[in-house]
Formats: structure tokens, sequence, C-alpha cells
């Protein structure tokens, strides 16, 4: 009798596996159940019906069953690869961790786990560890060499190493089938990341026309749409996010791209709707807390408000899995203080912080300089290099191997040049290879990011009132917060007929990035050109495009303005950029963002700045810069008294004049262009981090 029972109890499970096998899960679920009424400690029922919860996304539920499996039997090896899995689908990488090890300990040839173990190398920023263990998992079973999802484990390892080539090679041992996901996008997708790295675009265009024929997903129109925008073709890229949209309205990454897009070119048409949508899914993360794909910088030249800006950046901030803080003794003596940017080159940050670099006091800090960006063999670039005890030309690393270096560095403090802007370095900071980790001049606005400690802003652009809305703490530097370069070299004034300019009009200019300009302020400026006859606006953008620059000169004629009087200014290397300045009679701020290296640019060729002061440290800065060069009148109240002022002074040359020549004769004596006196505050603030490092706490900093 007790043989019969045990032959059916055998049967059910076969038969629940051969429903699990089959695909028709809720009856194997329903079967497994049944087993486990009768016998709770069956280990492999427990084991299957946990796998079965893991893909109906019940990470809990399925650990719950999955350990009480390895509890009854703890050695078969598949197991405890497979709670790996179940933990790495739920957040924990070091639990995850810890079972493949724990299944490789018990079986070390199992190819899956060392899979799964490249899989979690590579979300952890491991590209190295990854790379080793793809090769292990290729060197494992009898179809040793037919393994798609390990060769491809091995080109995104490679790939994030920077060894594009050679993951190519890789690619191409993956089946065209794509057994390496549950799509067909991957394997084009990253093939064409890596023609795109190589330089090699028309291919890179030629795989992503390929493979859209066959299936139309949104993540390759979206890496076309991105193409296509690199290639300058930003008609097709606006195509592409619009299909996505339509197709997969919730698609986070296409919705932030089409957003920023359509602000850079200046394609107003529908641009509002897609703001309130944009803004009711930051919301909607508020309420789910859920890492999104909305990127934060994109929000901060949207409206919004401080609180909505740090719920962007807290769940854009949850792709990475931050490290835990690790105590360090600081450096006796003096600090060591890295900086780490992928901007170190000619550049906004990199004009204004080489003076930073080269005016630091040696009795009292080592500088290191951690460049992810490009080489652009400039005498600024030189400048830069020069500046630091140690520069480290990062390109192409991945981050543990940056991280590996900034520890063995010894590096006290971390500053962050960058934040969630483009191209930034964040997965590094993620590591912690700091014990103080700050926020500086990047990102005008809280990064929302646990690994990130300190704040650097100023009592304008981040009072200690606002503290709620900054994840970091705050460090207020005296005057303004923005370091500038004393050294900045204008050039030749270029004759202003040859630039399009009138003879005798007023000459309002915004040279920011068009992106910043939107149909709110376009409108305050056309009202302001309708007052102040023969004036124009003179707007910055690349030579070739005449995309924006036509959107623009329409938006213009729609107010009533004659196109014409919209002028624009190619873009050119800074020392010329800046010569431009010489021409124009006032600089026209915009909001909710702010000019903010643009106006310190006007501000020491002297031009005048006006601007009206926000909520956000995006929309603060400009006010902080006029602050500190003592033009407060500069600085309007309100989107009324902006255009009044503007109108004031464009109608009234004397004055025009006069403002010009004050600004003129105390810019360069300001505490603004005084990168000695701004260093030393910086300096100062360093001191303090480090001195609340040393006694346990962190509370908000002011120096004096």
């Amino acid at each position: 009798m007790k043989d019969t029972r045990l032959m059916e109890a055998v049967q059910r499970f076969e038969h629940a596996f051969a429903l699990h096998g089959n695909g028709r899960h809720a009856e194997a679920f329903a079967l497994y159940e049944t087993i486990l009424a009768t016998d709770p400690r069956h280990a492999p029922a427990l084991h299957f019906s946990g796998l079965l919860l893991h893909e109906a996304g019940k990470y809990d539920d399925a650990i719950v069953r999955i350990e009480r499996a390895l509890e009854i039997d703890d050695q078969p090896a598949d197991v405890w690869s497979n709670l790996a899995l179940v933990y790495m689908a739920a957040g924990h990488a070091d639990d995850a961790m810890g079972a493949l090890e724990a299944a490789l300990e018990r079986e070390p040839t199992l190819g899956v786990a060392w899979l799964n173990l490249a899989s979690l190398k590579l979300q952890n920023d491991d590209a190295v560890g990854a790379e080793a263990a793809a090769r292990r998992a290729l060197a494992c079973g009898e179809k040793r060499d037919e393994n798609p999802r390990a060769w491809f484990n091995l080109a995104l390892a490679l790939s994030a190493q920077g060894r594009a080539v050679e993951a190519l090679t890789a690619l191409d041992r993956v089946d065209a089938g794509g057994a390496v996901a549950d799509d067909d996008a991957a394997v084009p997708g990253l093939r064409a990341q890596l023609l795109i790295a190589l330089d090699r675009r028309d291919d890179a265009r030629a795989v992503l026309d390929h493979a859209l024929a066959r299936i139309d997903h949104p993540a390759l129109r979206i890496e076309r749409a991105r193409l296509s925008d690199a290639r300058h073709d930003e008609a097709a890229a606006l195509a592409d996010h619009r299909a996505v949209l339509i197709s997969t309205p919730n698609e986070q990454t296409a919705l932030s791209d089409l957003v920023f897009l359509k602000k850079r070119v200046a394609d107003w048409k529908g641009l509002g709707e897609l703001q309130t949508r944009f803004r009711d899914g930051v919301l909607e993360i508020a309420r789910t807390g859920q890492a999104s794909a909305l990127t934060p910088f994109s929000f901060l030249s949207d409206p919004s408000t401080r609180a909505e800006q740090r719920i962007a950046g807290e769940a854009w901030s949850r792709r990475w899995v931050a490290a835990e803080p690790r105590s360090k003794r600081l450096s006796e003596g003096g600090l060591r203080i890295g900086y780490l940017s992928s901007d170190l080159h000619e550049h906004a940050t990199g004009v204004l912080t080489v003076g930073l670099f080269e005016q630091h006091d040696r009795a009292g800090f080592e500088v290191f300089g951690y460049s992810t960006g490009p080489d652009d063999g400039t005498a600024l670039r030189r400048r830069i290099v020069a500046g630091f005890d140690r520069f480290v030309d990062a390109r192409g690393w991945e981050a543990g191997r940056i991280a590996d270096a900034i520890r063995a560095d010894g590096i006290d403090i971390l500053v962050d040049l960058k934040g969630h802007t483009e191209r930034a370095p964040t997965a590094v900071m993620a590591l912690r290879p700091a014990p103080i980790q700050v926020s500086y001049l990047g990102y005008p606005a809280t990064m929302g990011a646990h690994f990130i400690d300190y704040l650097m802003g100023d009592a304008i652009v981040t009072p200690f009132a606002h503290q709620g809305d900054y994840s970091e703490t705050l460090v207020q530097l005296p005057g303004s917060y923005q370091i500038n370069d004393d050294r900045r070299v204008v050039g030749e004034t270029p004759d202003r007929k040859a630039l399009g300019l009138p003879d005798d009009g007023f000459v309002y200019c915004c040279f920011n990035n068009v992106y910043k300009i939107g149909p709110d302020v376009f409108d305050a400026w056309m009202r302001i050109l309708r007052d102040v006859p023969r004036s124009v606006l003179w707007l910055l953008t690349r030579a070739d495009d005449g995309f924006t620059r036509n959107n623009l000169k329409r938006e213009a004629m729609v107010r009533g303005i004659d196109p014409s009087r919209v002028v624009f200014a190619d873009t050119r290397p800074h020392a010329d950029y800046l010569a431009l300045y010489r021409h124009a009679d006032l600089f026209l701020d915009t909001w909710p963002y702010n000019a903010h290296t643009t106006a310190s640019d006007a501000l020491w060729v002297g031009c005048p700045v006006l601007t009206t002061i926000g909520d956000t440290f995006a929309g603060r800065v400009a006010s902080s810069l006029l602050s500190a060069v003592g033009m407060l009148e500069l600085i309007a109240s309100g989107q009324g008294r902006y255009v009044a002022t503007a109108i004031e002074t464009g109608s009234d040359r004397a004055k025009s004049r006069a403002l010009r020549e004050r600004l003129q004769a105390s810019v360069r004596s300001s505490s603004l262009f005084d990168t000695t006196l701004t260093t030393r505050a910086i300096e100062a603030a360093y001191r303090a981090m480090a001195d609340q490092y040393k006694h346990g706490k962190r509370e908000p900093i002011s120096i004096s």
C-alpha cells in the first residue's frame, strides 16, 4: 500500500512537471499545491512551484518556497542557481551572489550558474568579473561553443570594457534566432551600439532598419531614433519616438527622449501634453516607489517643483545598487580630493573648473582627476590635465575599474561634476569608492542618491529652508556657488555686419541651449521685440541646424514678429564665442532653467544679464551670479517685471550704456571671478565635511 502511494506521488509530480514544461502553468501550480498539501516537505514541488511564483512576479513568495526546499535538501546545485535568479529579480544582489557561490561549490561545471553569475556581475557593473564568468559558462557542457546566452553575456561584458571589436566577434557567435532573450531585439540592439562605438553609423543604421523590418520593437525604435538624432536627422528621430509612444504609451524612455528632443529643436506642438504625461509619470513613481526611465535632467527644464525633482532623481538613482559606505581613516595631513567627470575638456564644466584645479592649496590638498570623456586636444584640456597632481584618463573603463583606481589612490572626498546628465559616470559613485562623496556644479538639483553625501550650493540656489527637497546634506559657499576661471580668454570681435546684426538696432541675446527656451519664454521675448522697434533677438545654434532655426523663425512669425528679427550665431571655439557678447546689449535669461555658464560668460565680457528668480536650483543660478557681481536690479521679481525691464532698457540707450559701463567697471574684481577666493571657500567646505566624518555626523554646512 505504501509503495502504491509513493508511486502515485511520483506520478503526480511527473504530471505536474510535464504541465510546467508545456507552459500550462496554472494547472502545474495547482498540482504542486496538491502535492504540498499532502507532503509539505516535498522539496522538488517547493522548488518548481517557487519558480512559477517567480515567473508570476511574486518574488518574496518564491524565495520562501525555494529556501524551504533547500532547508530540506541543500545539495542540488540547480536549486541554488534558481534561487539566485529569484534573488536577482527581487533586487537582493548580495544574496544572489551567495546562492551562486553555493551552487558552484556543489557543481563547479554548472554552466547555468556561471551564466547567471555573469548576468549578476553585469548588473553590478563588474564587467571584468562578468567576462570571466561568461567564459567559464562557455567552457561547461557538451555544446561548449553553442551557448548563445553565454556568448551574448560575453559580448555585453566586453562592450562594457570598451572592447567593441572583440564584443562584435562574440556577438557573431550568438544564435541569430534570438535565443538570448524573450524577444528579437537584444542582439541587433547590442550590435548597433557596438557599431556606433566604432563610428560605423551607417552600418548601425542598416542593422536597425533590417531588425525593425522583422519586428517593430520599442527598444530598437528608440535606438534608431537616438542614432538619427546623433546624425542630425531630427525629423526621423521625432517620428520614431512618436511611433513608440503610439504602440507603447507607457514607454518612459521614449517619452523622456521625445520631450527633451522637442525642446532641443523648438518643436512645441503637443509639447505641453507630453510634459504633463511626464509629470504624471513622476507622481505615479512617488506612489509606487519604483525605478524610473524618466530622465530627471529633462525634468529640470519642465515646469516642476523641487519635491518633484527629488522624486525623479530618487527613482532614476534606483537603477544602481548602491554599495555600503566603507569606513576609512582620512589621510593624515592634507586631504586627497578626487574630481570625476566626462567633461574635463572644452565643455562648460571644464571652462569653469580649470582654475579650481590649478588654484588648490597643495599644502593642504592633493588633487586627482578621473576623466571618462574624450581628449579633444584643446589647450583647455592640456590646462586641465596639468592642473591635477594625478590625472587618470579612464575613457572606456568600466565602473568597477575606475572605483578600484579611486580606492587605490586613497581618495578622501570624491566630487561628482556630472550628476544625472548625459554620459555621467554615476555607476562609479554608486560603488562608493570614497568615504565622502559630493555633488557639485554639474547638476543643479538633488540627485536623490543615497551614495551622494553633500551638495554644494549657496544661500540663493540652495537655501537651508529647501533642505527637505534634497537627499544630500546642503553646503553653502559664500557669494555664488559657481567657480569661475579668471583666465578666460576673449577672442577678436567679429564684424557686426558679418554676424547678421543691424548697424544700430538694440541686440537682445540668449546663448543658452535651445531646450531651455520654452514657448512661454518665447512669448515674452516676442512682446519685448514688438515694443522695441529695430531690436533683434540673437540666438546660438549649430550652423547646420536648419531644423531648429526654421522652427524658431516660424514661432516668431506666428506671434506677429518678422522672422528676420530672430538672428542666429553659429557655435564656435570658446574664445570666439565669448567675443560675441561685445555686440550684445542685454542677455535675456530663460526659465524655469536659467543661464548658468552662459550667464557668467556674458558677465565676464561685460554684457548685462536680465533674469527672474525661480523656485528650483536650476531657476535661481542667474540670480546667484548677479548678486555676486552686485547687479541686483537685473533680478526681476516676476515675468511681468522681466518684460518691462527688458523693454525699458532696450528703449533707453543711455540707460543701457550706463548699465553696461557699471558692470564692466566692477565685474572683474567681483567675488564671482575671484578664482582663488572661491577655491579657498571650497577647500573650507571640504575640511568641514572631513571634520564631520571624523566625528560621525553629517549636518548642513555654511562657509563664510
